[in-house]
């Protein structure tokens, strides 16, 4: 492969802040003559002209052809070549495509332009030993296993036709609907044989609450308002009307809590049944308490520390948070993937979180290197010997998976070995 030779830069640092730097970088006339006869050459071996054979056109009527073209190549050439030799020359690491500005060039004249390029900011962690943080009590009562296995029973019961001659506030309804905004029906205004849960909320407020007391085969129109902060800006704060039909009212009906319902579960009593779900409480209640932790602790640090971040990584965080925002609501139903204008308003939301989390990741880095601590082969081995104790694992997809993201894999145990040394010298109170 052929080596490019050093080209000749004056460079000038014109601005400079945490994680950004602007240079003026300028090559000398005689460096631009050069790339440019190189140019004009390695278009006149390909050029086409009438009267010529390819390639055998006179230099000078390629130069009169073709200097747009060669123009563009002698930029595009030199300011490659340049910025990559002086970000290697002041030990600069971009974290995204530099941004080229400013560009001054005329042929037989040096060549001038600026460029911005994004780098990380040089962090130090401080106050991170004795975080003062206050554990949520994770002890579980009898009131709460009760209160889970009517939840159980409750997800188990069955839908029967109601003999009440009116819908209540603890029905399901049946029904047909058509909205209209402004006079116009809009997408997924219209559904018919929907369910409606009279006792969940529904996202436009009033709409289960005006079918109170009708009654089936009856027709009403229900003057609601859509939320401020709804994710189609266009529909956001506006008055509609459905017009709805009801066909059947439902109720629950309930199995009986007893030994015959915990075999149905796959259990063999009510007893064990009890057993599992207070174990399985005991360990969500134990996973929350160590979340609002976790929390607290990367507040703390978020709240102590200020300093700009890369809005590259900014970026690609908050779009990878409002694509999860979005896939979330389509699976609800209430937006698609492909909506523009929501997905615009959760970007816009989604982007304080994104700032924060790409600030979280700098100061775990930070204290990572302050306190030595780093993921070891030994620690990526572990882990992937764990993957393969699961009984359905595949060795080979394994094998794959973990030397593909190796890299990513010792970050996140890395900060997990963060967290559990801010969690070792945090000053805990439990509520």
């Amino acid at each position: 492969m052929e080596t490019l030779e050093q080209l000749t830069t004056k460079v000038k640092v014109l601005k400079e802040e945490s994680c950004e730097v602007t240079l003026s970088i300028e090559l000398p006339k005689d460096e631009v003559a050069k790339e440019t006869e190189t140019v004009f050459k390695d278009i006149q071996r390909r050029a086409v002209l009438s009267g010529f054979r390819a390639g055998k056109a006179p230099l000078e009527m390629v130069r009169q052809n073709f200097a747009d073209r060669a123009r563009q190549t002698v930029l595009e050439n030199l300011i490659a070549r340049a910025a990559s030799q002086v970000l290697k020359e002041k030990k600069i690491q971009s974290i995204d495509t530099p941004k080229v500005e400013k560009i001054e060039f005329e042929f037989g004249k040096p060549l001038v332009f600026h460029m911005k390029v994004e780098k990380d900011p040089e962090v130090k962690a401080k106050d991170y030993k004795g975080i003062k943080v206050t554990r949520p009590a994770d002890q579980i009562k009898d009131a709460d296993v009760e209160k889970a296995l009517h939840d159980i029973q409750d997800r188990n019961a069955t839908l029967v036709a109601s003999s009440a001659e009116a819908i209540g506030k603890t029905h399901f309804a049946t029904i047909d609907f058509e909205g209209k905004i402004d006079g116009k029906t809009f997408p997924g205004g219209t559904a018919t044989n929907y369910l409606l849960d009279m006792e969940q909320p529904q996202t436009i407020a009033g709409f289960s609450e005006a079918l109170v007391g009708a009654k089936v085969g009856e027709e009403r129109d229900i003057q609601v308002t859509f939320p401020a902060d709804y994710a189609r800006k266009e529909w956001a704060g506006k008055p509609a009307t459905f017009h709805v039909k009801v066909r059947e009212i439902k109720e629950k009906k309930l199995p009986l809590l007893d030994d015959e319902f915990a075999k149905d579960v796959g259990l063999t009593s009510l007893e064990e049944l009890k057993t599992k779900v207070r174990a399985n409480l005991q360990s969500d209640a134990t996973a929350k308490a160590d979340k609002e932790v976790e929390d607290q602790l990367y507040q703390y640090l978020v709240d102590n520390h200020t300093f700009s971040v890369p809005q590259a990584l900014v970026e690609e965080r908050n779009r990878a948070l409002t694509q999860r925002a979005l896939y979330n609501l389509s699976k609800q139903g209430l937006v698609s993937t492909e909506d523009q204008q929501a997905q615009a308003t959760l970007k816009e939301k989604t982007r304080p979180q994104a700032e924060k989390d790409v600030r979280l990741s700098y100061l775990l880095k930070a204290i990572a290197a302050q306190e030595k601590l780093e993921a070891t082969g030994g620690d990526v081995e572990e882990l992937r010997k764990k993957a393969l104790d699961d009984k359905d694992a595949k060795p080979a997809e394994i094998d794959k998976y973990f030397h593909e993201r190796d890299l990513s894999i010792r970050a996140s145990l890395t900060e997990g070995k963060v967290l559990d040394f801010l969690k070792k010298h945090a000053k805990v109170k439990t509520a």
